[in-house]
């Protein structure tokens, strides 16, 4: 893939040090709306990429791979004379952030994951139920049929209703090929066998009311990376990073300060 095909939100490029921030499945860069303007305010960088088929990114490869995500994200920072960085993701994009930390750790100063998973692999069977009819639908009846599924579970309080809508939209616009190809890679994906070679100081943000990722899965990130903190969220859920941006925030400039480059 071209990296001139990768569209990205940079509001702060007289600041220091950066954060690239990695959004999740069916969003894109504007999800880190709350977090970019709080890490501009507090003197970092935020680079938020619309990862390729997302957003306004567009991808013309022939399977879309977490591993290839992963490259345009250090290519990007190749591109921008960007030597290390700290890097935050949400759900997709935390697989997305495991993948650099193994692949380029020499680029990464933090790793920051925010309900996301080393496997995603369902621990009940209600778990498993939900997956399989999200893929299902989205794998003979187009990613758009499976949105408000996907939205009602990140987003189920009745005044919640906006950003169910918001959510619907992005899922709908987002390549429907690509997203397919997205789900296959996160249903397969599973380094917890090689969460010890991270290194690298490690914050693991949890959404008390996750019921996308559950908490046990997010656990495995806890046990398996040394020295990884963990700081839950109430009253959030898989989409804390809007749920309640003002604890996120909290959380993640505090570690930012304490690890700085």
């Amino acid at each position: 893939m071209n990296i001139n095909d990768l569209f990205y939100l940079d509001t702060a490029p007289e600041n220091a040090p950066v954060v690239f921030l990695i959004h999740g499945l069916g969003t894109e860069a504007s999800s880190w709306t709350y977090q970019m303007e709080a890490l501009k305010e507090a003197g970092f960088r935020p680079i938020a990429p619309d990862l390729p088929g997302f957003g306004l990114s567009t991808y013309h490869g022939e399977h879309w791979t977490i591993q290839e995500a992963a490259e345009m994200i250090s290519a990007l920072a190749d591109r921008m004379d960007l030597k290390t960085f700290h890097v935050a993701g949400i759900s997709m994009g935390g697989t997305i952030v495991l993948q650099m930390a193994l692949d380029c750790p020499e680029r990464i100063a933090s790793l920051i994951l925010i309900n996301t998973f080393a496997c995603l692999r369902p621990k009940s069977w209600n778990e498993w139920f939900y997956l399989f009819r999200r893929y299902l639908r989205a794998r003979f009846r187009g990613a758009g049929s499976q949105a408000e599924l996907t939205a009602t579970r990140v987003f189920p309080r009745p005044d919640q209703e906006e950003l169910r809508r918001e959510l619907v939209k992005h899922i709908q616009q987002t390549d429907p090929y690509v997203y397919r190809q997205a789900m296959r890679e996160l249903g397969s994906f599973d380094v917890r066998r090689q969460l010890g070679r991270i290194n690298k100081p490690t914050l693991v943000i949890s959404g008390e009311n996750d019921t996308t990722v559950p908490l046990a899965n997010q656990h495995d990130l806890v046990t398996g990376i040394p020295g990884c903190r963990q700081v839950f969220i109430p009253e959030a859920g898989h989409g804390a990073i809007i749920d309640r941006p003002d604890l996120v925030n909290q959380s993640i400039l505090e570690f930012l300060k304490q690890h700085s480059i």
